[in-house]
């Protein structure tokens, strides 16, 4: 959908919405190393068995679900508020939340990889043969 612009005031604005999702810049390192001190504290609670496996996947499957649900959320409701054109000073709030929350998706993704890669690793192989 190409979108035309009325008036210098419409392109102006057009201008200063794209400069401020230029200039955003995200924790990776942040997020990442925390999420990684988390997981590796939950996984020492299971290896000196304070915790058991079960209730440290429950944890991470939690974990999982809510990171999914509001990076989910997040997408869904920029693409509603950018379908009915509602130019509303939120959505670069929102844009910046919903890359945070993707970059603790994706390293919650990782942990999720580790915890069932006995169960994975046989679903693989059972699909080869």
């Amino acid at each position: 959908m190409v979108q035309q612009y009325h008036s210098i005031k419409d392109q102006n604005l057009f201008i200063v919405r794209i400069s401020m999702y230029i200039n955003m810049s995200y924790d990776i390192i942040l997020i990442g190393t925390i999420s990684i001190i988390i997981y590796l504290f939950s996984y020492a609670l299971y290896s000196i068995n304070k915790i058991s496996k079960k209730l440290h996947q429950r944890i991470w499957n939690i974990i999982i679900l809510i990171s999914f649900l509001l990076t989910f959320g997040m997408a869904y409701l920029q693409t509603t508020l950018t379908e009915f054109g509602l130019n509303i000073p939120i959505v670069p709030d929102l844009i910046y939340w919903h890359g945070e929350i993707g970059i603790l998706f994706f390293f919650v993704l990782l942990f999720h990889l580790q915890i069932n890669w006995g169960s994975l690793r046989k679903l693989v192989y059972s699909i080869k043969e």
